[in-house]
């Protein structure tokens, strides 16, 4: 069977939804009210298949795009632009969607922290995914929250350097905000003793390794090239109870709230940098925040204060959708993209 695809975008995106929860809906939702194209929407098998999109996108009424088992569906027979696939954060988990669309011939939007920049993750998978972009004359993207708040907001902090020193990355991010059950937060830690954070060996969890890439990705689109980064992972805990945010019992003191993550990052050219990251439930007065600092000539800092994240994340993949459809073939990070451009005037 031929495999068509789709370069450069149409007026009118033609998406795939692999992955109906949160960040799906989201960008069904936008596509819609823009009257874009949801050719199919997908999902493992569950409760979810079978069912309208619209009512799980809360968009109030069917819209005729029934959820299909991601396992059966045939990509190649879909007319589509490009797969927004959110699954989870790790390209092992992802695999199979990234397979199964790229194969089709279909550009690949992943909302996954591993996806931004692959080779700093896993870099035989990397290469796979790469080669079959390219064989297929498609794109692989990652995006989300971190192409502005983390990424681009790096890369042009160092805009106006003459000389670089090092770099500093920090960031307090709200897991309530991320997660819709206190169950999902597990990943993170929340709820687990602090030897139960180490027995389930979230101190060497992939997802939590991948934030080293923010600052590999930022250093790497700059001109840079990393040859060493250490990273150590701990758990995050509090000496008084908090409120739990999605009701029940308090979070007793000394149970986890979430993961700290610790990294440095050597260059070749002899630019260093460190970076703290505290994914977890935020104490009162606690504002979520991004911050980049610089030491250089000129020195600088940039904080950025999140307010939704949510919708940040959303808006971060939604207004890449037309960038990764026109992108050239292969992995193409987002900092190969430009800025982020806003849609907000169109239609």
């Amino acid at each position: 069977m031929s495999i068509t695809t789709h370069k450069p975008t149409e007026t009118v995106p033609r998406i795939v939804i692999y992955g109906t929860g949160q960040y799906g809906c989201h960008i069904a939702r936008l596509a819609l009210q823009r009257g874009w194209t949801i050719v199919a929407a997908v999902n493992r098998a569950g409760n979810k298949v079978g069912k309208d999109l619209g009512p799980l996108a809360k968009l109030g009424k069917d819209i005729g795009v029934v959820v299909q088992d991601c396992d059966t569906v045939d990509f190649r027979e879909l007319s589509a632009d490009i797969g927004i696939v959110t699954v989870s954060n790790l390209l092992s988990v992802n695999a199979d969607a990234h397979e199964r669309l790229l194969s089709a011939g279909i550009n690949v939007l992943c909302h996954g922290s591993e996806s931004y920049f692959p080779y700093g993750c896993d870099s035989n998978r990397a290469e796979a995914l790469e080669a079959l972009a390219l064989s297929n004359q498609v794109s692989f993207t990652g995006g989300g929250i971190w192409d502005m708040s983390r990424i681009w907001s790096g890369i042009l902090l160092l805009g106006p350097c003459t000389d670089i020193k090092s770099l500093y990355h920090s960031s307090i991010t709200d897991i309530h905000g991320q997660v819709a059950a206190f169950e999902q937060a597990a990943f993170i830690g929340v709820g687990l003793s602090k030897d139960g954070f180490y027995q389930r060996g979230l101190d060497k969890a992939p997802f939590g390794v991948s934030y080293k890439t923010i600052v590999e990705h930022v250093l790497w689109a700059s001109g840079y090239t990393v040859n060493q980064s250490d990273v150590t992972i701990e758990p995050v805990i509090y000496s008084d109870a908090i409120d739990n945010p999605w009701g029940g019992e308090p979070i007793a003191a000394g149970v986890c709230v979430g993961t700290r993550i610790v990294a440095t990052i050597n260059t070749a050219e002899g630019v260093t940098a460190k970076l703290k990251i505290e994914l977890k439930l935020f104490q009162r007065e606690e504002v979520e925040h991004v911050f980049w600092s610089v030491d250089g000539n000129p020195r600088n800092e940039l904080l950025n204060n999140r307010k939704d994240s949510d919708l940040t994340t959303a808006g971060c993949l939604f207004n890449r959708i037309k960038d990764v459809i026109s992108a050239p073939p292969g992995i193409v990070p987002v900092s190969k993209l430009g800025p982020l451009k806003h849609s907000a005037m169109t239609d």
